[in-house]
This record gives C-alpha cells, sequence and structure tokens, in this order.
C-alpha cells in the first residue's frame, strides 16, 4: 500500500513557499525601497559631499570677511585696488605705458 502524505506535511509546503516569498519581498524592499539600503548609502554620500562644500564656502566666508575689513580700515588697499582694476593715478605722477611689439603678419596660406 502505498503511504498517505500527513496532513502536517501537505500544509507545510505552500506555508513555507510563501514565508520564503514574504521574506525574500521583504528583503528586497529594505536593499532597494524608498528608505532601503542603496538609498540611505547615496544619502551618506550626500551628505559628505554637502560637508566637504560647506567647509569650503566657511573658508571662502572668512577669506572675504578678511577683504571686507581690509578694505574698512586699510586706505592702502583701497588705493591699491584704484590702481590696479581702475587704472587711477596720483597728480603729478607719470605713467609709462608699455605696448607689446606689433605682430608680424602672416602670409595667406598657398595651397
Amino acid at each position: 500500500m502505498a503511504a498517505l502524505p500527513s496532513p502536517n506535511r501537505t500544509l507545510l509546503g505552500p506555508r513555507l513557499r510563501l514565508a520564503a516569498i514574504l521574506l525574500l519581498a521583504l528583503v528586497v524592499a529594505s536593499v532597494i525601497g524608498n528608505r532601503g539600503l542603496v538609498r540611505l548609502y547615496r544619502m551618506h554620500q550626500t551628505k559628505a559631499a554637502l560637508e566637504r562644500e560647506n567647509v569650503q564656502l566657511t573658508t571662502n566666508n572668512a577669506a572675504l570677511a578678511e577683504e571686507v575689513r581690509a578694505l574698512r580700515t586699510d586706505p592702502g588697499r583701497v588705493e591699491a585696488i584704484a590702481r590696479e582694476e581702475l587704472g587711477l593715478v596720483k597728480p603729478g605722477e607719470l605713467v609709462y605705458e608699455f605696448r607689446g611689439a606689433p605682430r608680424p603678419s602672416r602670409p595667406p596660406d598657398a595651397r
């Protein structure tokens, strides 16, 4: 005579498959879901990049604040900028302007 499957064994198979499928779905959701590990990794990378940018901007702000302080308190700095960027001179100063030598014109290419 053939042995009949026990009632516990027949129910265990589909339940085990269902549990395995649910477990697999949970693992997949935890890795690639909206709050998954991939997103968490990307957020950590973004955070590190923003922190680096923040340090750089803080350094730039400190340099600009120092320049503002120098412009407000140091008349020599203001004079230097006026001379360099605006080309201003004091009364009675002589200005020597040096121009580069003219470039020789190229003959047209003969092809």
